[in-house]
């Protein structure tokens, strides 16, 4: 097979697997580059022409839709998929026109659409012979709307382009806490310090719940839906006791795989266990609730994650979010501290979850966070928005127990 297909299957594939089965982009990206053996070079493609896919989709989809002479989406979606990228290729990367025609048509025939070759060719060629339009990067309208009534429309227009362009690299240092952009194209295991486990990846918003605890040596600390474990390595460098405690086997790995490189394992104990039903043996000092959520505050690093969320799942997501407070409550001792954060940019999934906890809860309350007061809500929770710089939208609530 032709090298330079392979790193366009292994888009198609990962595309098609948002797009259908609505899979995580990573996830998959990581199952085809292994099975195609692509190597660093061919798997930066990938995942850059992904990316630009998902991010440009309905400008693009606009401009297909036309040259196909088409009032819907192109059908099946795996031939609408070949359509985007195709199209992608001509108007937003470094690829010459006849490798981005020709690849697009030879994957229609290696995907069991040889009778559409002639359609991907007649449109692709339409796409090439006109004048390039302006094709910008945007968010789906439904989840557009939901910013304009929690934030306004300046606001939401404000985070939507921040949103809609990819993000840079943040890394932790494990001997100093900081939290810093990396400047650079180079593969993160190529990073100096990698091997030896000086940081790891994180990005700012993320960090900064745990910052928030101040001196924590040889406290107890639940960090729960622990995985990848930014906030996990964070505890654990700051002396406490952590047991880290998520549902995804497959994540827990990778959470597992950079404690042992950072040389934090040791003050980690990992769980893999459905929160719901989970009970531990003790109490603790601290929990660190990142609360499984929409995510949309890291769209910039996720751009399937608009095609892999429905309005229903934010209903669903916010349920679990309320069930695992009232059960996480019950673990922290008193006088204890439980943070509740996620990288969601709803209101839904941040103030109005904690003001309806508190509601019922009498015996919390707010920890009034006097840093980052820029950040600050009225009622002293911090919401960041990807807006404000070069990080991810998020929210934090510190809650005291008495």
């Amino acid at each position: 097979m032709d090298d330079t297909l392979n790193p366009r299957l292994v888009a198609f594939h990962a595309l098609n697997a948002v797009f259908e089965n609505r899979k995580p982009l990573d996830q998959s990206l990581d199952y085809f580059s292994v099975k195609y053996d692509l190597d660093s070079r061919d798997r930066g493609f990938a995942h850059s022409l992904c990316g630009i896919v998902l991010r440009h989709k309905p400008a693009l989809q606009s401009q297909i839709n036309r040259a196909a002479n088409r009032k819907r989406d192109v059908s099946p979606i795996a031939l609408n998929t070949i359509l985007l990228m195709g199209a992608a290729q001509l108007w937003l990367m470094q690829v010459p026109d006849h490798a981005a025609v020709d690849t697009s048509v030879t994957m229609a025939e290696h995907n069991g659409l040889k009778k559409q070759k002639s359609l991907v060719n007649a449109v692709l060629r339409t796409l090439q012979s006109s004048t390039k339009p302006t094709i910008k990067p945007s968010i789906p309208k439904w989840l557009f709307e939901l910013w304009v009534l929690d934030y306004g429309a300046q606001t939401a227009k404000a985070i939507a382009s921040a949103s809609a362009h990819e993000a840079a690299l943040s890394l932790t240092n494990k001997s100093t806490g900081e939290n810093k952009p990396f400047i650079g194209k180079t593969s993160v295991t190529d990073i100096d310090g990698f091997v030896d486990g000086d940081w790891w990846v994180q990005d700012f918003a993320s960090h900064l719940p745990v910052t928030l605890l101040g001196n924590i040596q040889g406290k107890t600390v639940f960090d729960l839906c622990a995985a990848p474990g930014g906030k996990t390595m964070q505890l654990a460098a700051k002396g406490a006791n952590v047991t880290a405690v998520d549902l995804s086997e497959y994540r827990l790995k990778r959470l597992d795989e950079n404690l042992t490189r950072t040389g934090l394992k040791p003050h980690v104990q990992t769980t893999c266990a459905n929160l719901l039903k989970w009970q531990p043996e003790t109490s603790a000092d601290i929990i660190v609730l990142d609360a499984p959520c929409s995510a949309t505050g890291t769209i910039r690093r996720h751009p399937d994650l608009p095609y892999n969320r429905t309005l229903k799942d934010l209903k669903s997501l916010a349920a679990l979010q309320y069930d695992l407070l009232n059960r996480s409550k019950k673990w922290v001792k008193a006088g204890g501290t439980l943070i509740y954060c996620t990288c969601s940019l709803q209101k839904s999934e941040g103030e109005n979850q904690i003001n309806r906890f508190l509601e019922h809860n009498k015996n919390f309350k707010r920890v009034d966070i006097h840093d980052y007061k820029n950040w600050q809500t009225p009622d002293g929770d911090i919401r960041l928005l990807p807006s404000y710089g070069n990080m991810d939208g998020f929210f934090i609530s510190v809650l005291e127990k008495h």
